[in-house]
């Protein structure tokens, strides 16, 4: 290969490298295409992001799992979804219940024999849990009218999720008001929609305020959201998903302008919460960012145990000189022997025979010691063989 077709080689490389783009698919409810506009001046790790657009939230979750596409705005649901991960909730939609100005049905159950009913296309989240809900109630599927699209058929209720009503749809809703599937006073002390929210975790009560719509209430309506997820494959890398969540969290305040309910106050931040969308490692790492590390959360153990373990070391060394010093002390007299012996021996008073013999039961003694209690074999032990060999010599002489 020439020099020339090597940095030919190199320029396309680095050409492809700085035209590689992050596919985001967005599904076709707004607010899902405004917020993945914003989301296209998003950076990651110096990738670029390009929109492409999809007819349903299923169709984004089959084209991500296709690997068509690398991110994907779709709705939570009571599905797991393999080979994709969550990056971060982005904003919820809320169920609007509506019913004729004429009709006032006595609960849900009776809401969902209010036929014909628009709950969305067949398969969208609102479609889903109405059929649910109806099996919930034991509602006879004769009961249960759901419309396959709005036009053909007026519908007599809606059971939509959606966002912020506009001021078309509500003139297009005139003869119509906002239902509630119980008193908003009730949330937190048993509501019907914390008991649909513990059947289906996905969904999370909300309250609509007192005359949001004046046209269509006063009063504040209790109702169900769903989050809508921006996820990922879970094969892009860490530090791309991480630099990612990064400029999200800068993002917010310009998608809350764009759709207020995503920085409304009753939607905390869910991403600790179970989901069926596990969280990607990067965006993990985003998250626990300011979490205190191994040392941080174990400090004051670790502190102890260093404690515990410089006390323990002190006693054992502390024990083990005793037993040194107790073994020296027992060394030591028969040092005591060997100089009473050899000042006998040089006064005379004891014949040298008889010194030898005590001088060889010293001796044995001292070795039986440093084999049964095992007595240092050091210096001091040398000296003393040293020494009593001496005055082995001096008596036989």
């Amino acid at each position: 290969m020439t020099a020339r077709s090597i940095v030919v080689s190199l320029w396309v490389l680095l050409c492809a490298q700085a035209q590689a783009v992050i596919l985001l698919g967005v599904h076709a409810e707004e607010p899902a295409p405004s917020i993945g506009n914003l989301v296209l001046t998003l950076t990651p790790d110096g990738e670029r992001i390009e929109l492409k657009s999809f007819a349903s939230s299923d169709e984004v979750v089959a084209a991500l799992q296709r690997g068509d596409v690398d991110l994907g705005i779709i709705e939570d649901s009571e599905r797991e979804h393999s080979k994709l991960a969550l990056v971060t909730d982005l904003y919820p939609s809320v169920l609007h219940l509506l019913v004729r100005e004429d009709q006032v049905p006595d609960g849900l159950g009776e809401f969902l024999q209010n036929g014909p009913i628009w709950a969305g296309a067949p398969g969208s989240t609102g479609f889903r849990l109405a059929q649910w809900l109806a099996q919930d109630f034991r509602i006879p599927e004769s009961d249960l009218t759901l419309l396959d699209n709005p036009y053909t058929e007026d519908p007599s209720s809606y059971f939509i999720f959606g966002g912020i009503l506009q001021t078309d749809a509500l003139d297009r809703l005139s003869g119509f008001r906002l239902a509630s599937l119980d008193s908003a006073s009730r949330l937190m002390n048993g509501s019907v929609a914390e008991g649909i929210a513990l059947r289906y975790p996905y969904l999370r009560p909300f309250v609509l305020p007192a005359q949001l719509y004046p046209s269509l209430s006063n009063e504040p309506a209790l109702t169900l959201s769903i989050s809508n997820l921006l996820v990922t494959r879970t094969d892009l890398p860490a530090n791309t998903i991480f630099e990612l969540a990064r400029e999200l969290d800068a993002l917010r305040p310009r998608i809350a302008a764009v759709y207020p309910l995503a920085g409304s106050q009753q939607l905390a931040d869910r991403t600790r919460a179970a989901q069926a969308v596990p969280l990607h490692i990067g965006a993990r790492r985003y998250r626990d960012r300011d979490e205190p590390g191994f040392l941080e959360r174990y400090a004051e153990v670790l502190a102890l145990a260093m404690t515990l373990t410089i006390a323990t070391g002190t006693v054992l060394a502390s024990i083990r000189r005793q037993r040194r010093q107790s073994r020296k002390d027992r060394l030591d007299t028969f040092y005591q022997r060997l100089l009473d012996l050899r000042f006998a021996l040089t006064e005379k008073d004891v014949a040298g025979a008889e010194i030898a013999i005590q001088v060889r039961a010293a001796q044995a003694e001292v070795m039986a010691l440093v084999i049964d209690e095992r007595i240092d074999a050091d210096g001091s032990l040398i000296a003393f063989l040293t020494l009593s060999n001496r005055l082995l010599d001096e008596s036989a002489s």
